[in-house]
């Protein structure tokens, strides 16, 4: 089951915010991305899974997967009383008959079982239009975050989806920045009262107001796609890892079709790594 999870690169892991600043404190990221109300598993062929299949070892994916990976992770993690995080980059909506049927609701109940600490908006947050997001932001029990929104003139979800998060694990303050891409507009139907801000000058406000906070260790929760992912890696300091979605792009250590390694690094304008990570 284990080996069907990972290879439809449904979870990955980082062991991140380890650099030499601040070198005793390390913190583990669960986090998947593009989950398309994947609800149920599937086989090679794109198809829900019947019994049989399931029987031959012949599916993977699914939240029932990702519940069990992350259950076995926080569970190990808890009893070696390390620091940990379960996030979602975005991109729960559309995909299967589960969102044609509910909506959001089926991704919220199911991610609240999980129980995420944060998601990003991604671009299909918005198929429906803000009155789906909005039901979706009444249901699930973690925040929904994205700092390039300008929804001051859509009611349904102006003041409901912050920028910025800060979370506390073992003694410290885990600061989170998010984006959303700016052509969203195009891809989906947020509507006219959503406006796109740019991203990397968006995010650059949103790191300034934390590292301000006193908040030193700063996760971008992003969607949208690993080349701007590196772009904002690059130009963006403060930065500590980028946790990305909306390419779908494979990466990995071991996988010979991967579009490259896990995690891919970019020097920031002050000559750090930022790890890049995507599911």
């Amino acid at each position: 089951m284990k080996n069907h999870l990972l290879s439809a690169a449904v979870l990955s892991l980082t062991t991140a915010l380890s650099t030499a600043a601040f070198a005793d404190y390390s913190l583990t990221i669960l986090h998947t991305n593009d989950v398309h109300s994947r609800i149920e598993s599937i086989n090679k062929y794109d198809s829900t899974c019947d019994a049989e299949s399931e029987a031959e070892g012949k599916c993977f994916g699914g939240v029932a997967r990702i519940k069990s990976m992350v259950d076995e992770r926080r569970d190990a993690l808890s009893d070696e009383g390390k620091n940990f995080v379960v996030v979602d980059a975005g991109d729960q909506f559309q995909g299967s008959l589960f969102y044609t049927t509910y909506k959001g609701a089926a991704a919220a109940d199911f991610m609240n079982g999980i129980g995420y600490d944060v998601m990003a908006v991604g671009n299909h947050e918005f198929d429906d239009g803000p009155s789906a997001l909005a039901a979706f932001l009444d249901k699930v029990e973690f925040p929904v975050i994205s700092g390039n929104l300008d929804l001051d003139n859509e009611p349904l979800l102006k003041g409901r989806i912050p920028g910025t998060l800060v979370l506390e694990r073992g003694g410290e303050k885990i600061g989170f920045v998010s984006s959303l891409a700016e052509d969203t507009a195009e891809t989906s139907s947020p509507g006219a009262g959503v406006k796109f801000l740019n991203s990397i000058e968006s995010l650059k406000a949103q790191v300034a107001e934390l590292e301000a906070a006193g908040v030193n260790k700063i996760i971008a929760l992003t969607h949208e796609g690993l080349s701007m992912d590196a772009k904002i890696a690059a130009a963006v300091p403060g930065i500590d890892v980028i946790v990305g979605g909306h390419s779908h792009t494979l990466l990995s250590n071991t996988q010979d079709r991967a579009s490259g390694p896990y995690p891919v690094m970019v020097k920031n304008t002050d000559g750090q790594d930022v790890p890049i990570v995507q599911a």
